[in-house]
């Protein structure tokens, strides 16, 4: 019930109803006023922190695209009090997490400043001691790291607090060896990214790789256990577990996660033994395809050449046959699409088999990306040349969550709708990705009208009640220092006494005032 104002301290009144109009008319203010407090509370609420202790599972952004970046990355937040942002590609088949530092000699130009070192209060360069498999430089550790493409990094190892993701996120800091860049070659000079975030499940040069810290913090992490959700434009890691919850396909229905068994030793690898197109096997068997790694930092899917011809081949003829593809070939990589349509809906979908007889799918989204123009759409896959091996690279990767569980060796596959994020190069750190700010402005919109039409249907209430009580001004109250109910009657005079002291129930109120009163079963107990 409600009190009367202060003014009137002892008489106390409780109203049956819900209340003279100048009480409703309160009620209904303070009402529209929470509806909109909530509303605008709701919708301009700044994004929470990722990080669930409860679950130990630390997350994190990933940003990129084939055709922008040909890679994917995250951020890393390093050093200490103040720690200092930097992007890094996502490698599963590589184990170095290095960037460049201040005074670098042969850096490019990336995202982030370089690391300043002298700034980090955390930062402590690993020596040349027993434990330090390089060459010792100026009494530095240093590392040398070439790649398949003939890229290179060098430079001097040192430890310091890091955290996976950016500010967002909030993941608790862990001590990781890294990498100060002090020469980056080829690939690494020219990318707009800072480094790279080697994720291979061994040591590299005799250190531990970034994840091995990582699932050193049993208290914060579970062990054992990562995943890479990748949508068009970036996506999701997971470290400690994986998140079900982007487990749907394109008609948004729950999918379940496919498990083959992994090999983990220098490198994650699995073993298809059957590559489909539109349900037409065109290639078989364990050595088809030789050893297969799942490499994050690799673009495309590459296939020894056999199954490769064999795969545009057999692209090449469901397209240009029948209905087709809905789109004309454009060069010998590439198609166009027919019409407005900009998602290359009308291609056959591959599957790839492994050897434990699991079936996964490979959707035209996926094997085919966007080069520039909404509606030219390359392949996504390539020739490996004199290699007998195959690579899973990024491409495969698209549109699936893929679970590394090395604690039961094995590797997760599913259908995901995976979350997007952009990023520019040269972009400040904000609470939200530029993807993110676009769909903010629309959820506050929504959230707008939601609010103006609760606000309006709040004060129609109140407008309809106000109405009925000025005409029915019908209020029964109980005055103690008379010790009875008293009818205002309609014009608001006093009106004839309904007795409700205890013992009387002659009057046809006093029974049903007595149960209705607030707090009590009595007038003389309400009073």
């Amino acid at each position: 019930g409600e009190a009367v104002p202060s003014a009137m301290p002892r008489r106390r009144r409780r109203w049956r109803r819900s209340g003279p109009p100048e009480v409703a008319a309160s009620r209904a203010a303070r009402a529209a006023g929470v509806v909109f407090v909530s509303c605008i509370c709701t919708a301009w609420r700044p994004a929470e922190a990722e990080y669930d202790p409860d679950d130990r599972i630390e997350t994190a952004r990933l940003y990129g695209n084939i055709n922008a970046y040909a890679y994917y990355f995250t951020d890393l937040l390093v050093g200490w009090p103040n720690p200092q942002r930097v992007s890094v590609i996502v490698d599963t088949g590589s184990a170095l997490c290095g960037f460049p530092c201040n005074g670098c000699q042969h850096c490019g130009k990336h995202i982030d400043p370089p690391f300043n070192f002298d700034s980090s209060k955390s930062a402590r360069w690993i020596g040349c001691g027993s434990d330090c498999s390089g060459i010792c430089e100026r009494n530095h550790c240093s590392y040398t790291q070439r790649y398949t493409e003939g890229s290179s990094i060098s430079g001097l190892w040192f430890r310091d607090l890091v955290q996976l993701g950016d500010a967002v996120q909030k993941n608790p800091p862990v001590n990781a060896t890294l990498g100060c860049h002090s020469d980056e070659r080829k690939l690494f000079y020219t990318q707009r990214v800072n480094g790279i975030m080697g994720m291979a499940p061994h040591e590299d040069q005799g250190r531990p790789t970034i994840l091995q810290d990582l699932f050193a913090d049993r208290k914060h992490l579970n062990t054992g256990i990562f995943s890479m959700c990748l949508s068009e434009w970036g996506g999701k890691l997971s470290v400690g577990g994986y998140e079900s919850k982007y487990h749907l396909d394109a008609a948004g229905r729950r999918t379940s996660v496919q498990w083959i068994p992994l090999v983990h030793r220098w490198y994650y690898s699995v073993s298809p033994v059957k590559l489909e197109v539109g349900n037409v096997v065109i290639s078989s068997g364990l050595d088809a395809f030789g050893t297969t790694l799942v490499d994050s930092g690799t673009t495309f899917t590459y296939f020894p050449t056999q199954v490769f011809q064999r795969l545009v081949a057999a692209l090449v003829a469901e397209c240009t046959s029948g209905a087709g593809c809905h789109a004309s070939r454009e060069g010998a990589d590439c198609w166009r699409l027919d019409g407005p349509g900009s998602v290359p809906r009308h291609f056959p979908t591959l599957a790839i088999e492994f050897d434990d007889g699991v079936r996964t799918t490979w959707p035209p989204e996926a094997y085919l990306f966007r080069r520039g123009e909404p509606n030219l759409w390359c392949q996504a896959f390539a020739d490996n040349g004199a290699e007998a091996d195959s690579v899973l690279g990024v491409s495969w990767m698209l549109h699936k969550d893929i679970i590394f569980d090395l604690t039961q060796s094995r590797l997760g596959i599913a259908e995901a709708a995976c979350p997007e994020y952009h990023k520019l190069p040269g972009e400040e750190l904000s609470s939200f990705a530029p993807g993110e700010r676009s769909r903010m402005f629309t959820v506050m919109v929504v959230f707008s009208s939601i609010c103006g039409l609760l606000i309006g249907a709040a004060v129609l209430v109140w407008l309809c009640a106000n109405e009925r009580d000025r005409k029915r001004s019908h209020y029964i109250f109980c005055d103690p220092s008379d010790g009875g109910w008293f009818d205002t009657g309609r014009g608001g005079k006093k009106g004839s006494r309904c007795c409700c002291n205890s013992g009387d129930t002659s009057s046809e109120h006093s029974e049903h005032d007595r149960d209705h009163l607030p707090g009590g079963s009595s007038a003389n107990s309400a009073a």
